[in-house]
Order: C-alpha cells, then structure tokens, then sequence
C-alpha cells in the first residue's frame, strides 16, 4: 500500500468514526429530549393554592416555572391551569 493510499483510507476512517460518534450524540439527545417528565410526587391541592405558586415551590433555581407548570398539567392530565382543592397534582422529579 502506497503512502497516498494509506494518507486516503486513514482520512476515509476518521470520517467514519466522527460521523458515527455524531449519529449516536444525536440519538441520545434525542431520546432524552422526548422522554415524558418522571412523576415523582403527588400533591393534594389546598384551598388558595395556584399553579404558579404549587410549580415555584418545587422548582430548581434552574427550573423556568412555567415549564414546570407545563409539566405538571401534562403528567396530572389537566388542559387549564384552573385547579381545586382536593385535586390531586402530579409533580414531576427535580
């Protein structure tokens, strides 16, 4: 094998490795991306409670409460953020 033809088949495999490596970073993003919020706790709404208040509490300080609140909509399968008391709210883990 001439040194040309190696220079050749070492840059088609570096190629190869980077575009796969590519492929499976993109998979895994991917799939963490679309995996449902974990439930995690259940919270039993009180009298004078409100959605932003009940998502703020359980926020990380790296948490934008409104996709928490988002969230907890989705996992406790409510359309609106109009909650009562005695309902059961779905809490997503931190």
């Amino acid at each position: 094998m001439t040194t040309t033809a190696k220079q050749q088949l070492s840059v088609r495999l570096s190629v190869f490795v980077a575009a796969a490596f590519t492929v499976f970073l993109l998979i895994g993003g991917a799939a963490e991306a679309e995996g449902p919020p974990q439930a995690g706790v259940e919270y039993v709404v009180a009298a004078g409670d409100t959605l932003w208040e009940i998502a703020a509490v359980h926020a990380r300080p790296s948490d934008d409460v409104r996709n928490l609140i988002s969230d907890i909509k989705r996992l406790s399968g409510i359309e609106t953020s109009t909650i009562h008391p005695g309902q059961i709210l779905r809490i997503p883990r931190s």
